[in-house]
């Protein structure tokens, strides 16, 4: 695995709302932010922000990673989706490290604009 078809898999279980598989690319020790500012420091902390996915519907996810340094690279995201009926668009960037495992050990989540 690399980081195209880890971003790949990524995509794919949100897509699916597939929380158990997303929590898979994460490795137990993952450094995770939700936000620059709001770092999730279990694993059930973890489960309940994915879980919110339940509530998106017609996910687009584009996933473009713009640069790289080693195991740690920066992807730009931009999602689209519906939930109750109002469609929300959101981007920004991501901050991610890859083990040798290819698990993802830090995730940091910033630049978000909607």
């Amino acid at each position: 695995m690399n980081i195209d078809t880890w971003l790949n898999s990524f995509k794919q279980y949100w897509t699916q709302h597939d929380v158990e598989s997303v929590l898979s690319l994460f490795d137990l020790n993952v450094d995770y932010y939700e936000t620059p500012f709001h770092k999730l420091t279990t694993r059930k902390d973890l489960e309940e922000a994915w879980n919110g996915i339940h509530n998106q519907q017609d996910i687009e996810l584009d996933l473009t990673v713009f640069n790289q340094n080693q195991n740690n690279y920066s992807v730009i995201w931009y999602l689209e989706y519906t939930q109750k009926g109002i469609v929300k668009k959101c981007a920004g960037s991501y901050l991610i490290t890859l083990n040798n495992e290819n698990k993802c050990t830090y995730f940091f989540h910033c630049c978000e604009s909607k």
